[in-house]
């Protein structure tokens, strides 16, 4: 040992510490002057304030970089997770998006780059040069674990079970049943019975509801949980994103939301319901009632414009508005919340996860809590992740997505459930038998639990049959819809 820590100061990293290092541990690593300093397999490292300079092969594949900056034809597709291009990004300050996972790296030959801890997430960043080298700026504090093996899923996995250690992430092993039961969700079907624009939102009601139950009992599908989406809500101003905030179901819509709940139980069901609750608007109710939830302003769709809606401010008392809005829908009986719209800063969404978490879980700890950011450093503060935003549209590679998103899900959430979000996605103007049903294959042998949304006798007695045929052979099967990307057998501190 203490011929290495020589070696190191002959190298110029005296500050450059290892941790949790075997003997057969260090990588393919240099200094800052560039030279190598070890070849074996996997380490724990500790820059204290210095860079790193890894060689690695493009692509590199970015599981937290969840947004299209180069071609706007891939929004729907998957590319933009595999980089070529020179970047800079720190992964716990990007923004979440729609499906943002943990703070790791993997290059075209497998090696693997993860971060660690948040402690010095300010200033914790990937640095691709575009050619052969990646700078990974390490502030004190920060540990970053390294594995050149060429095993990537090995080296995954390795990282999700220390990381579960050190953050206390203890998997699910037991449930109340309904967690793991199908889905059902009216989005979808809301966007397929909708004739123009925004009229979505204000379908859903009382007799939508039961149409949705009806259709559902006709085709003879297993009960389980059904989930009111966007457009339940009061829309303060007339506009829909005065919605957001506004947590009071539309009198007009639902004249008494505590018996549409219990027509949802009575049918046999688990009720659910969507909030978007990270987003928030001046003239919304809760905005009223309390400014200081009032944070950032969202970015618009053109540089240098504000939309009209906010983010909650992170620093404000997001556990007590969290449980006033949990406790207030949990008593009219709904058991499980569909969290939407985190997709501004992570750092930011970490807050906001964890206070509207810890809060449902002191109401009733067996409410489901399902969000849509796949990370190591989120899924202590989550049941349940979905594979979320998918376009089965042929203008992008929307199959790489459908498989990257759920790979995501899978291998950035270890121990927590999945929720495979939805059968035929969320475009219905371009949906057909063919696409319903390949979609529908693509999740067969995947860990998860199935959700339906859009109906399927919209395109043919063949989607109502096969999609049935799915939904029995999970429900008779072992139900598994819990991610097992860690090392279960090993402990799991370190």
């Amino acid at each position: 040992m203490n011929s290495r820590r020589n070696f190191l100061k002959k190298a110029g990293l005296g500050s450059l510490a290892m941790a949790s290092v075997p003997s057969h541990a260090i990588t393919g690593l240099t200094n800052l002057n560039g030279q190598d300093l070890f070849q074996n397999k996997e380490t724990i490292l500790k820059a204290e304030g210095k860079q790193i300079h890894i060689k690695v092969t493009a692509p590199l594949f970015c599981p937290f970089q969840s947004l299209n900056f180069l071609d706007a034809n891939e929004k729907g597709g998957n590319a933009y997770y595999y980089l070529k291009e020179p970047f800079t990004y720190n992964p716990f300050t990007c923004q979440a998006s729609g499906m943002s996972g943990s703070p790791v790296l993997i290059d075209a030959n497998g090696k693997f780059i993860g971060f660690m801890t948040t402690l010095g997430y300010e200033n914790s960043t990937f640095s691709f040069n575009g050619k052969d080298t990646l700078t990974l700026t390490v502030p004190e504090g920060q540990e970053v674990f390294l594995d050149e093996s060429g095993n990537s899923d090995a080296a995954w996995k390795e990282y999700n079970t220390q990381m579960m250690g050190r953050l206390q992430t203890q998997p699910i092993t037991a449930a109340p049943s309904f967690w793991s039961d199908v889905e059902y969700c009216t989005w979808s079907e809301q966007k397929q019975l909708g004739t123009k624009k925004h009229e979505h939102f204000h379908l859903l009601n009382h007799d939508f509801v039961k149409y949705y139950i009806d259709k559902l009992v006709e085709f003879g599908y297993p009960k389980g949980k059904l989930t009111l989406d966007h457009g339940w809500g009061m829309f303060p101003d007339g506009t829909i994103n005065s919605g957001f905030g506004s947590w009071m179901p539309d009198p007009k819509k639902f004249p008494n939301f505590r018996k549409t709940m219990e027509m949802i139980s009575q049918k046999g069901f688990t009720p659910g319901l969507w909030i978007g609750f990270p987003k928030i608007h001046k003239h919304s109710l809760a905005a009223k009632k309390y400014p200081e939830l009032l944070g950032a302003y969202k970015q618009g769709s053109k540089p240098g414009r504000k939309d009209d809606i906010q983010w909650l401010n992170p620093k404000s008392d997001i556990f007590d508005y969290a449980s006033e809005v949990i406790s207030r829908f949990y008593e009219m009986g709904v058991r499980k919340f569909k969290i939407d719209m985190s997709y501004n800063t992570k750092s930011d969404m970490l807050h906001i996860h964890k206070d509207l978490y810890r809060a449902a879980k002191l109401i009733d700890k067996d409410i489901e809590m399902e969000f849509h950011v796949p990370d190591i450093f989120f899924a202590r503060y989550s049941d349940v992740v979905r594979t979320n935003d998918v376009w089965l549209n042929d203008k992008y590679n929307w199959e790489g997505r459908v498989k990257t998103h759920y790979e995501i899900c899978y291998k950035s959430a270890p121990g927590r459930g999945i929720n495979l979000d939805h059968i035929g996605g969320n475009d219905t103007t371009s949906l057909n038998e063919k696409k319903f049903l390949k979609h529908l294959e693509m999740y067969k042998t995947k860990t998860g639990y199935p959700l339906v949304s859009v109906l399927p006798h919209h395109y043919s007695k063949k989607c109502i049959e096969k999609t049935g045929e799915y939904l029995w052979n999970y429900e008779k099967g072992s139900k598994n819809f819990v991610s097992d990307f860690y090392h279960k057998k090993q402990t799991y501190i370190r």
